[in-house]
């Protein structure tokens, strides 16, 4: 893909975000009764939302901040019910970091919600473009899935 392609693709992929971001920003104090979940904490929820459950230092490491930073971070989420610590049962000195079902539960929606904006987006297309998208969508489902197990090789984790 040439650098034009490049910019033009990424033009019409912000074109979709400004058409799904207010909405999906908007639900969050909704889904909270009021402060909803920080940037930071949300994608700390992605990275948590994972079989594996990493350490503080590790998920620090995939996040790129300090493990104070990092640990503030997950204070904040064990305190809205979102992730907890639990010990490690090969090493009862470890703690990992996990989800909820509550923060489970939180990231599934937001996904129903961003799911539901894009269609609506898409009912503005024809039929055949909607099954291009469609198609488009399964493809990159498929990559991501493959780029998941090149960074997690482990066949039980997903």
């Amino acid at each position: 893909m040439d650098e034009r392609e490049r910019d033009r693709l990424a033009g019409d992929i912000a074109d979709l975000r400004r058409a799904l971001i207010p909405g999906l920003i908007l639900q969050l104090p909704r889904r909270f009764e009021g402060d909803g979940p920080s940037m930071p904490q949300i994608a700390t929820l992605y990275v948590l939302d994972h079989p594996a459950a990493p350490t503080l230092r590790e998920l620090a490491e995939r996040l790129g901040r300090s493990v104070s930073a990092t640990s503030r971070l997950v204070d904040q989420l064990v305190r809205r019910g979102l992730a907890d610590r639990r010990e490690d049962p090969g090493d009862r000195r470890v703690r990992r970091i996990a989800l909820t079902g509550s923060g489970t539960n939180f990231l599934r929606g937001l996904e129903r919600a961003r799911a539901e904006a894009q269609l609506q987006v898409m009912a503005h297309l024809t039929p055949e473009e909607r099954a291009l998208v469609t198609r488009a969508m399964a493809l990159l489902g498929e990559a991501s899935r493959r780029r998941t197990h090149a960074h997690f090789p482990d066949p039980d984790v997903r």
